[in-house]
């Protein structure tokens, strides 16, 4: 298990810097909205809080609290993390029938399905995202 944690902790820290921290130090990830754009942040095992080294590879989130999934943009495309730390999951990977709803930066809305295909908000959530 800590093989695997490690070695996501590794996937992540190519994909999704963060300032100052690895994601082998994480806790808990977590969302702030301070002005107009919702951020991400990690909370370390010393306490400690950390950002990205770029805010903007964070997409939105879904969920609330324990159970909240954050979406990233990188190079291997988009990246799904639980808010508990410890793993991930590459939306490529999901069930072809899986779609996503998450609230983007700015409070949009934003309906993704498998390969990372964007759904438009105005589209039938139950029926367009599954087609």
């Amino acid at each position: 298990m800590q093989r695997e944690q490690a070695k996501n902790a590794k996937f992540l820290d190519q994909m999704i810097p963060l300032k100052g921290a690895s994601h082998a130090t994480v806790v808990s990830y977590g969302v702030d909205t301070p002005m107009r754009y919702s951020e991400c942040f990690a909370t370390l095992a010393d306490g400690r809080v950390a950002r990205l080294k770029d805010a903007r590879q964070f997409i939105g989130w879904s969920g609330m609290n324990g159970s909240r999934r954050l979406l990233f943009r990188s190079a291997a495309g988009r990246i799904l993390i639980p808010s508990s730390a410890g793993q991930y999951e590459t939306l490529e990977n999901r069930r072809a029938n899986d779609a996503h709803k998450f609230i983007t930066r700015d409070g949009g809305l934003l309906f993704v399905r498998r390969f990372g295909q964007e759904i438009s908000p105005q589209a039938d959530f139950a029926g367009a995202a599954l087609a």
